[in-house]
């Protein structure tokens, strides 16, 4: 009787113990663990998109700068008291000049918005593959599943690999944007 006291007790004290030591990790401990980079990965992207107007701007930047010389030569020509003609073309060359840079960033913007939007979703839908993964992790870590370490690395290590992919391809589009 007094074993099966004993034996009452044991398993009345270790039981729950284990059931402590084995309990879920935290969203903060699991993105410390498996997505240091994250946070950087998201900065190099947002980078990315800020630097689409120069990529994409070379138009743009040509056109004002020829707007600018056709400007000055506007200028310079009413400054020298040229013929009406001269003065004529030099103004309708500018305006034309103007009307070209217009249609060109309005070109850019609708491409640098549709850019960041494809970014933004792509971006979006990382943040869910996270949660899903960390959700994952979390299942696992409790005990809610029954893989073994084995699979659970290799569905972890597959999570993390297509998140990366995810990054450098949406990485790759902005640099690469034309």
């Amino acid at each position: 009787m007094k074993k099966a006291i004993l034996l009452l007790l044991m398993f009345a004290i270790l039981i729950p113990s284990q059931v402590l030591a084995a309990k879920a990790m935290s969203t903060s401990e699991i993105e410390k663990i498996y997505f240091e980079d994250y946070k950087d990965r998201v900065k190099e992207i947002k980078i990315a998109q800020k630097k689409l107007n120069t990529v994409l701007g070379a138009e743009v930047r040509e056109l004002t700068q020829r707007l600018s010389q056709a400007s000055a030569r506007y200028k310079n020509e009413v400054k020298n008291k040229s013929s009406k003609a001269v003065i004529a073309q030099a103004k309708a060359d500018c305006d034309k000049l103007k009307k070209q840079l217009g249609v060109a960033k309005v070109e850019l913007n609708k491409t640098v918005k549709n850019y960041k939007k494809e970014s933004e979703q792509a971006l979006k839908d990382i943040a869910n593959q996270k949660a899903e993964l960390i959700k994952f992790i979390k299942n696992h870590t409790a005990g809610k599943d029954k893989l073994t370490e084995s699979q659970f690395s290799k569905q972890v290590n597959g999570g993390i690999m297509s998140i990366d992919g995810s990054f450098t391809s949406i990485l790759k589009m902005l640099t690469e944007a034309e």
